[in-house]
């Protein structure tokens, strides 16, 4: 039977806080006498729980998908899991509103101050909880569920459309307002997601897993016979895929182009069997390889460094982890103009970006990296030093200074956090 509860962690006596911390966050499992999540939040949560008396983690229990979405072991003893059910959705979620709410005071009364990953139902009542027993919050919006939903290209009619951006809207208004009643802290992925939660205590940073021993260094790519491009993502419409396909024929170079796509297809299988149509279709068969889902780490930074550029076509993103853990693999990137993605890479010095669902563009941007050797070692150079200061090492430094209620330097730890940029979210 699956333990709900780990209720005696070893406390961490030389922590730097002496606080028990509350944790709200990424779904958990627990498989082969571990509990485990995705290795985004995980590597957060264990170096957090390293610095803290005791880490408390809340979050809701998943029994499928396992591998893709709970690849990470937490490994600190001074860490205390909790569960509150066993669903993976929001719809699920909401079928259960006073057991959420009723966790969300427990996970409150039993810490010092809280950390909040996300938007899940009625997690903005931890900010008004929060206000009442005097507990300092801080809340990572990775990214803005309205402009998600409006980006998605899935089987969803107008009404339906209609009313998940119309819960999303007020989901956000609550969390907004509670979090302003409460004076809690937002780090927001990206301006883009930090215009979406605005605040005098809402700051713009960049979404990031990759530590100091995650670098690894080389001059150039493509220098073999053949042009390997990679994707890495979820397999699902909104990662616009399609376009990057459609934009492989159009490269130009005088050696055969692949194309890598890593990612799971679990959840959208149907948008597999699409893609995979229009693979037939451009009749590129032969150049198109399916690799399956390769977990952070080893097998991750396998595909990148055999791959000679990497390319994000998204349609919606906040600052997308992807794009630091490739420029830290010495990799050139190309992505879209979307959401947190002008905050994390700058046109020309650390990556090229173009419009989204433009196959031409894509094209265009491959080609270039590919035929001019010195703009790919200028990209691949400025990439892993634009990307040295955006460790999760200093995102957990980040984190604890707000909780101690610390001032923030002008350009904290590297991670793109600017005083002027803060005091910018007010006037929009």
């Amino acid at each position: 039977m699956t333990p709900r509860l780990l209720d005696k962690p070893v406390a961490c006596e030389d922590a730097q806080l002496n606080i028990v911390l509350g944790v709200s966050g990424n779904p958990v499992a627990y498989r082969d006498g571990k509990w485990r999540t995705h290795h985004s939040f995980g590597r957060i949560v264990d170096l957090l729980a390293a610095r803290v008396r005791v880490l408390r983690y809340h979050a809701a229990e998943i029994t499928g998908m396992t591998t893709e979405a709970c690849d990470y072991a937490l490994d600190q003893p001074n860490i205390s899991v909790c569960t509150w059910g066993q669903w993976f959705s929001s719809q699920r979620a909401l079928r259960q509103p006073l057991r959420l709410i009723r966790d969300y005071w427990r996970l409150v009364r039993a810490s010092d101050a809280l950390f909040l990953r996300g938007t899940t139902p009625f997690l903005w009542t931890a900010h008004l909880f929060g206000r009442l027993f005097n507990k300092r919050v801080v809340h990572w919006m990775p990214t803005d569920q309205v402009a998600i939903i409006r980006a998605e290209q899935r089987q969803m009619g107008p009404l339906a459309k209609a009313l998940a951006v119309g819960y999303a809207r007020m989901d956000r208004f609550l969390v907004r307002l509670s979090a302003a009643i409460a004076g809690s802290h937002f780090l927001a992925n990206g301006r883009e997601v930090a215009r979406a939660f605005r605040s005098p205590r809402t700051h713009a940073v960049v979404s990031t897993s990759i530590t100091a021993e995650d670098f690894h260094v080389r001059d150039d790519t493509c220098t073999s016979d053949k042009i390997r491009v990679l994707f890495v993502g979820f397999i699902r419409p909104e990662k616009g895929i399609e376009y990057l396909l459609r934009a492989l024929p159009l490269v130009k170079s005088d050696r055969p182009v692949e194309l890598a796509l890593v990612g799971s297809s679990a959840q959208f299988s149907q948008e597999k069997r699409r893609l995979e149509a229009i693979i037939c279709e451009l009749g590129i068969e032969n150049r198109v390889q399916w690799e399956g889902y390769a977990s952070f780490g080893r097998l991750l930074f396998g595909q990148m460094d055999r791959s000679d550029v990497l390319v994000l076509p998204t349609m919606s993103e906040g600052t997308p982890r992807v794009l630091v853990e490739a420029r830290a693999r010495s990799l050139p990137i190309v992505a879209t103009r979307v959401g947190g993605i002008p905050s994390s890479v700058t046109d020309g010095q650390d990556g090229l970006l173009v419009p989204p669902k433009d196959p031409r563009a894509l094209a265009e941007a491959m080609s270039r990296i590919i035929n001019d050797a010195a703009l790919r070692k200028r990209l691949i150079q400025q990439g892993r030093e634009r990307v040295a200061g955006l460790t999760v090492e200093r995102f957990v430094d980040l984190v604890l200074k707000l909780l101690a209620d610390r001032p923030l330097a002008t350009r904290e730890s590297g991670i793109e956090i600017a005083a002027d940029e803060t005091v910018a979210t007010r006037s929009h």
